[in-house]
């Protein structure tokens, strides 16, 4: 399954997110295999437990979405590219709310 990533706020999971690919969505992930802890460029997100629970607040969202940028760029499939799309739609989000992301591995 991978890492799936979730959106709560004042401890309720917020669902039906809006899909940047239209449609709605309630995790973000297929973003798994971009995320390599080698690259010095990804810090937030090579912190992420692949197999527990991770959880970033909103102070940590201007970081993880420079990271999301740059991934983009590297993302080659249509999956990776619309987790990552997912991912930084639910981090804008968790940002303005003043929100948690919640990482959850395999």
């Amino acid at each position: 399954m991978g890492i799936q990533v979730e959106l709560r706020v004042a401890n309720q999971w917020i669902r039906q997110l809006p899909d940047p690919a239209g449609g709605f969505f309630d995790a973000a992930g297929d973003f798994d295999r971009l995320i390599s802890r080698r690259n010095p460029a990804i810090q937030m997100l090579a912190r992420i437990d692949p197999h527990g629970e991770t959880r970033l607040g909103a102070s940590q969202m201007q970081q993880l979405l420079a990271e999301v940028e740059l991934l983009l760029t590297q993302a080659t499939t249509g999956v990776e590219h619309r987790g990552l799309m997912r991912l930084r739609a639910i981090a804008e989000r968790c940002a303005q709310e003043r929100g948690e992301l919640v990482f959850v591995g395999d």
